[in-house]
């Protein structure tokens, strides 16, 4: 049975996500702190505030994102 498009690229997505998951819980104190910053983010009243906690949670998904893209090789120093 052949998949379509649509299947076919929503399989991608997921795959893409679990990937941006592991490599995020591959490393328990970024998991902590992004974990952390979300709930943080919840209840931020200042925009500045707002914005540096944006900051750290895209310079942390960023990280995971390119060691997805290596594939989570070990020992990768980013």
């Amino acid at each position: 049975m052949a998949i379509g498009a649509e299947q076919a690229a929503a399989v991608a997505r997921a795959r893409r996500q679990w990937a941006l998951y592991l490599a995020i819980e591959r490393h328990p104190d970024l998991a902590a702190r992004l974990r952390h910053l979300e709930a943080r983010a919840a209840h931020i009243t200042d925009p500045e505030e707002g914005r540096a906690v944006v900051a750290e949670i895209g310079r942390i998904l960023d990280r995971a994102a390119a060691e997805a893209a290596d594939g989570g090789a070990p020992g990768a120093d980013r």
